[in-house]
């Protein structure tokens, strides 16, 4: 059941139910154009879903414990430490100090994309490996939890929720067989409490951004950024689940925002192509660099509010190369997943879990925004397949066979 497919599935209903809801006066309504494609789209990944699924093509395995993953955290921190000397600052000491670095402007180049995307790979894998091991066990969390730490010490949020996000797909996958009504609504109430928790943090940080001299907990300002119905603010809901649906239906609403107004005047050129190839599919870190070199621009799709600018996975590729660009786009996201997943099979690697954990986690992120380009996740779908190429594990027949079937299956 856990997999990328799937994954896609659930999410994009998740998105369409609460853009249904309504609550927003600033989304436009939803057009039969993108309906229509959305339908397909997770019509076609609940056929592969299925065939991934049925034939239990993606199944937990164990994982052994080796002493190296200590010298690995400690190179991982040691690394860090060289940058924290090389800038003599990092974000979470600027917070303090009134230095305005961030995140964004913290990291060696070209260094920092590898120790970034390594340590997010790396605690993925220590989490598995508790998932795996009885002994050991309380050693391999501190472990863990080492390697969240450089997270918070550079204030990057996204990062932190990106391995968690992928620590939730390995136990899904692990326990996917032992999931029960109890359990699922165990989850939903703690979701909505995590969810009501998020309201109520991003209700403080707008108040002090635009210091509305109100209670730190009021909601005012946001549900006017949001454009919250009269419906919807008279109702019993409580107000903090006004965030939980602007995050997950303006991305959508933006879409369609652009799909309406973006105007599409001229025929698909071999440039076109080229920048959709370069900018969609292509890493940032490496697409930046090519941008650079020939000088040409992407236009950014359109916002419904300033405030709200992200529009999915499908909304570059929309303003490059129309209703082409986002099918083509969601052909490679379905075809990379595909032969990525069957890769690692046939390989028997070890990371495998890892791997498909992380291909889940680029699914959910999609309906915000490109997680393909987006070096800080995708760069992680590497570190599977290079270590396995260095394992000295053999290929698994039956991992072959499981190939061979689900690729005459679905082809």
């Amino acid at each position: 059941m856990i997999n990328p497919y799937y994954i896609y599935v659930f999410s994009f209903l998740g998105v369409l139910a609460a853009y249904l809801l309504g609550w927003s006066n600033l989304f436009p309504p939803l057009g039969s154009s993108l309906l229509l494609f959305l339908v397909c789209s997770i019509l076609v990944a609940l056929f592969i879903g299925r065939s991934f699924a049925k034939r239990k093509i993606i199944t937990f395995n164990n994982v052994e414990y080796k002493d190296n993953v200590n010298w690995i955290t400690y190179a991982i921190l040691i690394g860090y430490g060289i940058e924290i000397l090389y800038f003599r600052n990092f974000p979470l000491l600027a917070v303090f100090s009134k230095s305005t670095m961030s995140y964004t402007d913290f990291g060696i180049p070209t260094f920092h994309v590898f120790l970034v995307t390594f340590n997010s790979f790396f605690s993925i894998y220590l989490f598995q490996l508790i998932l795996s091991v009885k002994e050991n066990r309380k050693k391999l969390i501190i472990l863990f939890v080492l390697n969240l730490v450089p997270s918070l010490l550079i204030l990057n949020r996204g990062m932190l929720i990106i391995i968690l996000m992928s620590c939730v797909f390995v136990y899904l996958i692990k326990y996917q067989s032992k999931i029960t009504i109890r359990k699922i609504a165990g989850l939903l109430v703690l979701a909505i409490i995590g969810l009501y928790l998020f309201g109520m943090v991003g209700n403080m940080r707008v108040n002090k951004t635009y210091q509305t001299q109100t209670s730190r907990f009021d909601n005012s300002m946001f549900l006017q950024i949001g454009g919250a119905t009269k419906d919807f603010k008279e109702s019993l809901i409580p107000k903090e689940f006004f965030w939980t649906y602007i995050y997950a239906a303006s991305p959508i609403a933006n879409l369609q925002e652009t799909i309406d107004k973006y105007e599409m005047n001229k025929d698909i050129s071999l440039t076109d192509s080229f920048k959709f190839t370069t900018t969609q599919i292509l890493p940032d870190f490496i697409s930046k660099r090519i941008v650079k070199l020939y000088d040409f621009t992407v236009p950014n799709p359109l916002q419904i509010a300033p405030e709200l600018n992200v529009s999915t996975a499908f909304a570059q590729p929309y303003v490059i190369m129309g209703w082409v660009g986002i099918s083509f786009f969601a052909i490679f996201a379905f075809m990379f997943s595909f032969f990525y997943i069957l890769l690692l099979k046939r390989i028997n690697s070890e990371y495998f879990v890892v791997g498909v954990a992380i291909l889940n986690s680029i699914f959910v992120f999609n309906t915000f925004s490109n997680m393909f380009a987006f070096t800080g996740l995708s760069f992680q779908l590497v570190y599977p397949i290079l270590f396995s190429l260095f394992s000295v594990k053999k290929i698994n027949p039956k991992a072959v066979n499981d190939e061979n079937n689900i690729s005459n299956s679905v082809i």
